[in-house]
């Protein structure tokens, strides 16, 4: 009569055993077991694409697996997003990218393959950088004094560049044509690499670049900085004037760029994660690295990385309306 019971009790034993030997095979602390991908939503040389390699090169010294970046280009980052959305939530598929892809593209897109604020589980910030605003020679400006005459100066108005509508770029300067009081010109680009390069050759007027990407082609003399973005001037150019001290208190142009997962990624391996970068973004080496590309090292908690994107993509929607700028 026993039996049966006790071949039942043996048998739910048997199989808890094996799923508590899975689950052991599974725990975050064995991740990664296999290649893992940074999906990059911009074309090679960008800023985005710069951090993403500095930061592969440092995971995969300390996951010891390799970590390799993967560009991933056009509709407004929708693409490369998206490409992450969609992946197994295994976290071996995983996206870098600035806030603009976050927080100001998807609010300029009227159908969006996937949900921007839910689809993607953040891991943590990586870097901050500010915004310098260049041009070429060509166009005879030196100071943001000469950039506002010159739009006022001309009927066709100045062009700019930007790596695509409703990136932090194109919400900068429609802020910055504002407050200024001029109408410039909105060429779009795929990436920031591709529209810095037309900037250079004199096809456009006009960009606003993370220092990291228009720093190499400054020292050069090919570019010419107008402006930096952030509150204090840089010791990698510190001659170049900041916006605010250039007759705009206050005004303010710098970006930021995080590490996220697709939507049911197991939170435990997302913490893992998160701990694994942050033990890289607050090393000397990874700091120094940025810091000669004219970006700073930042981190964050998941959590923290979450509210953050909720609160600016709020106050992003908000602005948007203030500028009455349409959704194309």
């Amino acid at each position: 009569m026993m039996k049966k019971p006790l071949m039942m009790i043996l048998s739910i034993c048997i199989c808890l055993l094996g799923l508590t030997k899975k689950g052991f095979a599974e725990l975050p602390s064995e991740f990664p077991t296999k290649p893992v991908k940074l999906i990059v939503p911009y074309g090679p040389g960008g800023a985005v694409d710069i951090t993403a390699r500095i930061l592969a090169k440092d995971l995969s010294n300390l996951w010891g697996q390799q970590v390799v970046v993967e560009n991933k280009p056009g509709a407004a980052g929708m693409i490369a997003a998206n490409t992450v959305a969609k992946s197994s939530p295994d976290a071996y598929t995983l996206l870098i990218t600035d806030d603009g892809v976050l927080i100001s593209m998807p609010q300029f897109q009227k159908n969006m393959p996937y949900d921007p604020l839910n689809d993607l589980m953040p891991i943590g910030m990586v870097c901050m950088f500010p915004f310098v605003i260049v041009t070429n020679s060509k166009t005879n400006i030196k100071t943001i004094s000469d950039l506002v005459s010159s739009a006022k100066g001309t009927q066709k108005g100045l062009d700019y560049a930007t790596n695509g509508v409703g990136s932090t770029h194109h919400l900068t300067w429609e802020s910055f044509q504002k407050t200024a009081g001029i109408k410039l010109n909105h060429i779009p680009y795929k990436g920031a690499a591709a529209a810095l390069q037309d900037v250079i050759a004199g096809e456009v007027s006009l960009m606003i670049a993370a220092v990291s990407t228009a720093l190499p082609y400054i020292r050069e003399g090919r570019l010419v900085p107008i402006a930096i973005g952030s509150l204090d001037r840089l010791s990698s150019i510190p001659n170049v004037p900041t916006i605010s001290e250039s007759g705009y208190p206050g005004f303010e142009a710098i970006a930021w760029q995080g590490l996220l997962s697709p939507k049911g990624t197991p939170n435990a391996l997302i913490e893992k994660i998160s701990t694994d970068i942050r033990k890289i973004t607050q090393s000397s080496s990874y700091k120094e690295a940025l810091i000669l590309r004219g970006t700073e090292s930042r981190t964050s908690s998941s959590s923290e990385m979450s509210k953050r994107i909720k609160t600016e993509f709020d106050k992003t929607n908000s602005l948007i309306k203030s500028l009455n700028i349409q959704i194309e």
